[in-house]
């Protein structure tokens, strides 16, 4: 087996043909999962899908280097990852988060492969809420093996697919 070159996906991720239309395509399918619920989300960067469309209650923050929590997104600024996050310390409760918006380098359904530091690993190993991975349909792989750290999501959703743990296969891929 090839091992994943998570670098190549980022960089052909970060060159995607017609994003607007795919990222709009995206928060269209993700809207009717969000309603009357608390979401946290991501800052997209190098190319993730943005979520800008989105109204989020909560986005992340990076404490340190094992360390994430969510807070909301009042005065950002550019933390030690380089992205953007709330200069705040009051941490939301996890109870408190209906759904998490999770970002991916990759994914092998029902597996979200991260960049490798184990931040949202670890935030979602014991999270109750919805978890939803969030991609473009050229971040799917067919020959990922999961390791013991990696979470499923309960459902991704791309462009054109919304990909379901309950059936465990597409109810929403566009003919």
């Amino acid at each position: 087996m090839i091992p994943l070159d998570r670098k190549q996906i980022i960089e052909e991720r970060k060159i995607i043909k017609d994003r607007t239309r795919k990222e709009k395509a995206i928060v269209e399918k993700l809207l009717p999962f969000l309603q009357g619920k608390s979401v946290a989300g991501y800052m997209a960067i190098r190319g993730e899908a943005s979520l800008k469309e989105i109204a989020l209650d909560y986005i992340p923050k990076i404490i340190d280097d094992q360390t994430m929590i969510f807070l909301a997104p009042d005065h950002l600024e550019k933390g030690t990852l380089g992205i953007m996050e709330p200069s705040g310390t009051e941490e939301v409760d996890k109870a408190k988060i209906d759904v998490m918006l999770v970002p991916m380098v990759a994914f092998q359904y029902p597996y979200r492969i991260g960049y490798g530091k184990g931040y949202y690993d670890r935030y979602l190993k014991d999270f109750q809420g919805l978890k939803i991975g969030v991609a473009f349909d050229m971040q799917e792989v067919s020959d990922y093996v999961p390791n013991r750290f990696d979470q499923k999501m309960d459902m991704i959703v791309t462009e054109t697919r919304i990909i379901d743990r309950e059936t465990e296969k597409d109810i929403g891929r566009a003919q």
